[in-house]
């Protein structure tokens, strides 16, 4: 069975912000920046808030940061 392709774009003020490069961005920070190991990974939330051009997230219930869209 062929997996299903899905795509987020969040399109503001003339601008598109793909959600897969967000959620790159904090797996990134989770293993390049904070040292942890991809498979402690359990839960990403990210709240996209395009008026500040930030995306918040909070990983594992606990670690909480932004990065800029």
């Amino acid at each position: 069975r062929k997996k299903q392709q899905q795509k987020y774009i969040i399109q503001f003020m003339g601008r598109e912000v793909y959600t897969k490069n967000i959620l790159s961005n904090v797996r990134r920070i989770w293993t390049d920046e904070l040292g942890k190991k991809e498979k402690d990974l359990k839960d990403i939330k990210i709240y996209i808030k395009p008026e500040e051009n930030k995306a918040y997230y909070v990983i594992n219930g606990d670690i909480t940061g932004s990065v800029w869209i």
